[in-house]
């Protein structure tokens, strides 16, 4: 009797598992370390989401992990897309990641702070194909300390209901 409970429980966590994991928005995401938990200006994170459809908005975010310790309530990047015909578009943008009396945006467990922020609503793509993202630090400080991690997610717009 003890044997047939306990697979069906894993069996049940499994399913449950499986189902939470799907996230049918998701193009892409991904999250690079960074060494030593110092950001340095030549260390440029690269992404890349292939877009199959041009009719669909899409939501962009950056995904950031940080040290509670980090000193600064936002965190300066410039982002430079390339796009499948290698047109280049490039911008500097403010990433926000504490209000004015320091309290954190993000979900901080322990010592890491962990914040997703949007930088593009409702964006559309133009063309069919490989978009790469590369992102670098653009702050006074070089390298800036207690950066842990920097990533992107691109996902498809929820259709209203």
């Amino acid at each position: 009797m003890f044997l047939l409970t306990n697979r069906f429980l894993w069996s049940l966590a499994a399913v449950v598992l499986l189902l939470s994991s799907c996230d049918q928005r998701r193009v892409m995401e991904e999250n690079q370390d960074v060494q030593d938990y110092q950001w340095n200006y030549s260390d440029t994170k690269v992404f890349t989401a292939e877009i199959q459809d041009t009719t669909t908005q899409y939501n962009i975010y950056v995904n950031l992990r940080h040290a509670f310790q980090f000193e600064w309530r936002n965190l300066w990047v410039n982002i430079e897309t390339t796009f499948p015909n290698g047109k280049v578009y490039e911008r500097r943008v403010n990433l926000l990641l504490s209000e004015p009396d320091g309290h954190w945006y993000g979900d901080c467990l322990g010592d890491n702070c962990d914040i997703q922020v949007s930088i593009q609503q409702n964006a559309f793509f133009p063309l069919t194909g490989k978009y790469t993202f590369k992102i670098t630090q653009d702050m006074r400080v070089n390298p800036l300390p207690y950066i842990k991690s920097v990533g992107m997610r691109v996902e498809r717009v929820q259709p209203e209901k």
